[in-house]
């Protein structure tokens, strides 16, 4: 046995063997949602999977409603322990795309300034994060939400505005001009924030005046438009013009949506909404244009510049293929029938929405180890991802495709506990073959995962079945919501025993999909670590961690 395995293995010692996983093996070990023993990640950890996974949906066992309420009173305990790092955290994860929602990030934020001491600190931060118009009409109902407007709140608010120079907010103006029920009439209001004339005038609902930058001259000449041919006369000459500015009658209108592609107007977030829209308008069937806007979804300078996330173009891959959900539905058990679709899928679109998962995120240095990716497939993997139309299941696979598509030496299996008692204690201890590869289009992994979403949590299994079967294996990747309750063995422990009887110094990274407290990997352990399981920049760490680089 080398040095380093019997370090990894030293602190596992003082546990017993083989312990159900409804039972405490140690003292440290607290009781999940599901009813088994594991452990708690730490504060920062926790932090991290708030901001990037949120509360949306809830988890299998525990409520929407419930689950927030748990996440605040532990975030407002973290502003209180440590509010500068709560600010540095929430900025990391906002500037560098690493969350698939922004409103975690935004929540924390209007928190810190409610609940927080150190208002300057707060309000540094307040433009790296809130970023958009959009962004700016959300936190302004947190705020109002959590206990209304003092100075330092109008003062930050109004930094805002008069941070921007006149064509920058001019073209915020235009393109946010309302959500939720906020305007930008209500916001000045609110932070007596005083931007220059021409742009305070517009925001009051005044008109453009003459000395108005140009997107509002423009803007306002769209505003008269009769016509298709209009619309795209004026996007002619106002190439600035964000499709937003457009009356709605004529978003029906292919040549309307190639003139704002190639005025350079489409990009992120815009880009990836409105391929549906494109698709109806039989957009796509100009080949020439399907191949521009291929080009502009792969380009990784721009999907780095915006920031869109790999779970926004999973979810548009997955809908775009195969169908949206009635309006309305708000997830749990889903079944890809339900799904309806009213246009024809083009090759070149949906091939470059596979590619650019993939490029979205982070560049990796593969760690050139032996991967067993293990996700996992039960029962309470069904819930919601994030509040998308995707499982926590159908997520994890794809994510697992990602890992293996930078490591060669992998393998991608599903795990659960079926009827029948196997070897191992609680059902069977053979892995499901997903039939999924680095390869595998989207929307078939999606499907493959679907269809094996069953049974109870066994987190041990990817362990134990590596052993039976005398595979040689690296590094086990778990991607799982913790909720492991099913075995007669701990996962720790079948880590312990795959390493004295294997001979191999393996290490256990642990993907968690859930905003919980909760995680299978032992903090004692060196060779295990737990990774939040969507954010982007994951599968970057987890290869230097597989290669022993941290």
């Amino acid at each position: 046995m080398t040095n380093a395995l019997r370090k990894n293995t030293s602190a596992t010692k003082q546990h017993k063997t083989a312990t159900p996983q409804t039972q405490q093996a140690r003292p440290d070990q607290v009781k999940n949602n599901a009813g088994g023993f594991v452990f708690t990640v730490s504060d920062q950890s926790r932090l991290e999977r708030f901001l990037i996974l949120g509360t949306d949906g809830g988890t299998y066992y525990v409520n929407e409603k419930d689950h927030t309420k748990d996440n605040i009173t532990f975030l407002k305990k973290m502003i209180a322990d440590n509010e500068r790092n709560v600010v540095d955290t929430l900025v990391d994860v906002s500037v560098k795309g690493r969350a698939y929602k922004q409103s975690p990030a935004l929540f924390a934020l209007a928190v810190v300034m409610t609940d927080g001491q150190d208002k300057a600190y707060a309000r540094e931060a307040f433009n790296k994060v809130v970023r958009t118009s959009t962004h700016l009409f959300e936190i302004t109902q947190y705020l109002d939400d959590l206990g209304g407007w003092g100075r330092s709140k109008r003062t930050t608010v109004s930094k805002w505005y008069e941070s921007k120079d006149d064509d920058s907010l001019a073209y915020q103006l235009v393109k946010y001009r309302q959500r939720d029920g906020w305007t930008h009439k209500d916001v000045l209001r609110l932070s007596h924030a005083k931007p220059s004339t021409a742009n305070a005038h517009f925001a009051l609902g005044k008109g453009v005046d003459h000395d108005a930058a140009e997107i509002l001259e423009g803007y306002a000449v769209m505003q008269a438009v009769k016509s298709a041919k209009d619309v795209v006369s004026v996007l002619e000459t106002y190439k600035n013009l964000p499709w937003e500015t457009i009356p709605t009658e004529f978003h029906k209108d292919a040549k309307v949506w190639k003139t704002l592609f190639y005025n350079g107007q489409l990009n992120g977030q815009a880009l990836v909404r409105n391929i549906t829209r494109i698709s109806r308008l039989s957009g796509f069937d100009d080949l020439n244009f399907a191949v521009d806007y291929a080009a502009k979804l792969t380009d990784v300078e721009m999907l780095r510049k915006t920031r869109l996330h790999p779970v926004n173009l999973l979810n548009a891959a997955v809908t775009y293929d195969e169908g949206q959900f009635p309006r309305g539905n708000t997830g749990g058990y889903f079944n890809s029938y339900s799904r309806t679709k009213d246009w024809a899928v083009s090759g070149i679109i949906k091939d470059a929405l596979n590619e650019a998962f993939h490029l979205s995120f982070q560049t990796i240095v593969p760690a050139n180890k032996r991967n067993l990716v293990a996700v996992d497939v039960s029962g309470s993997m069904s819930s919601a991802a994030m509040g998308i139309d995707l499982s926590c299941a159908q997520v994890s696979g794809a994510l697992a495709m990602t890992i293996a598509r930078t490591e060669p030496a992998s393998m991608i299996r599903g795990f659960t506990t079926g009827g029948n008692r196997g070897r191992w204690g609680m059902g069977s201890s053979e892995l499901t073959d997903l039939g999924i590869s680095a390869k595998t289009s989207l929307s078939s992994a999606m499907n493959a995962v679907r269809k094996n979403n069953f049974g109870g949590t066994d987190c041990s299994q990817p362990m134990l079945w590596a052993l039976e079967n005398k595979v040689e294996i690296d590094t086990f990747s778990v991607i799982t919501d913790n909720e492991t309750w099913a075995g007669t063995i701990q996962p720790m422990q079948a880590l312990k025993k795959y390493r004295d009887q294997m001979g191999i110094d393996a290490k256990l990274a642990v993907f968690g999909v859930a905003g919980s407290p909760f995680t299978i990997a032992d903090p004692q352990d060196r060779g295990s670590m737990d990774f939040v399981g969507f954010d982007s920049n994951a599968p970057a760490v987890f290869t230097d961690f597989s290669a022993g680089r941290i």
